[in-house]
């Protein structure tokens, strides 16, 4: 058995806030004896930009609060959290490249009693965040810890179904999201809500694997934070629109092996697949060359030759 635990919290635009916040949290967890807890997207130092257009003064403020992985000072404060209280801890903030102090990511974090543990560089950017920040390069990691193997994401990676399916091939048996999906009328009729449940449930039943999902409460936020098992609409815990934190105890291995094995009829939906069939997804789009290409460059330059 295992406990996981999803925050749904109010990001602000000040990171030693967010921190005493993840401090509050991480503690209240672990007198719970909560194994993992996954805060929302960027919610290290907030995400100060707009919907559609880049402007100078939110860009230089990213600058400003970034910070390297591991050693960026608030990393370091919540890796002594995850040690002092004897538990696995996720968040995504913005990050600093090591070697180019003026490229940012938006980068999910995995820390644990052990300290630093790894990273995930978000692929999928949503509207004007790809004018802020630099993509991920496609490595969809996939870290063993005491409960299982937990893959990284981040929130509109949930849009596309290949993220969480490589995940799940690599063996993840918890796929993590940090998330700040919109919902502008906090409503479960709200159509952004409505489209975030469908990735939500899809991603997980899909794969037949835990998908946990934190994102941010307040004005214009879809809350619900929530721990959503592998069987069909297996909503184990979630928070509801407002600030909190859902907890759920969960078997991993019980709950996976029912939903392959039993809960479609023993349609065990990764044992099932025929790979061989598609191959057309890892084809190059011509459209967007400057994405999807191969890591290797003389493999990319012959693509785009013979395009």
């Amino acid at each position: 058995m295992a406990k996981i635990a999803a925050v749904s919290m109010e990001v602000a635009c000040d990171t030693q806030a967010n921190v005493a916040k993840f401090e509050k949290y991480i503690k209240e967890a672990a007198s719970q004896n909560v194994d993992l807890i996954v805060f929302p997207e960027c919610s290290l130092q907030g995400l100060p930009i707009g919907l559609t257009s880049i402007e100078a003064p939110k860009a230089f403020k990213l600058h400003e609060v970034a910070e390297q992985i591991p050693n960026g000072e608030n990393v370091q404060k919540v890796i002594s959290l995850a040690k002092e209280n004897d538990i696995y801890v996720v968040w995504s903030m913005v990050e600093q490249d090591q070697e180019r102090f003026d490229v940012l990511y938006n980068t999910c974090v995995l820390v644990g009693p052990e300290g630093y543990i790894g990273k995930y560089r978000k692929v999928h950017q949503a509207l004007a965040e790809r004018l802020y920040l630099y993509p991920g390069n496609g490595e969809y990691p996939v870290f063993d810890t005491r409960i299982g193997k937990v893959g990284l994401s981040v929130c509109f990676d949930k849009a596309y179904p290949e993220v969480a399916r490589i995940l799940a091939i690599q063996g993840a048996e918890i796929i993590v999201a940090p998330t700040a999906w919109r919902c502008t009328d906090r409503t479960d009729e709200d159509p952004d809500f409505r489209l975030a449940n469908i990735f939500a449930f899809a991603r997980a039943m899909e794969n037949m694997v835990f998908y946990v999902e934190a994102t941010h409460a307040g004005p214009y936020r879809m809350g619900h934070s929530r721990i959503i098992g592998p069987n069909p609409i297996q909503i184990c815990a979630t928070t509801g629109y407002d600030e909190g934190m859902a907890v759920a105890e969960v078997d991993i291995q019980k709950e996976i092996l029912n939903a392959r094995l039993a809960a479609m009829a023993g349609s065990d939906l990764l044992k099932d697949r025929k790979p061989g069939t598609y191959s057309i997804l890892t084809e190059n789009n011509p459209y967007v060359l400057n994405y999807g290409l191969p890591h290797d460059c003389e493999q990319s330059t012959e693509i785009l030759e013979e395009e």
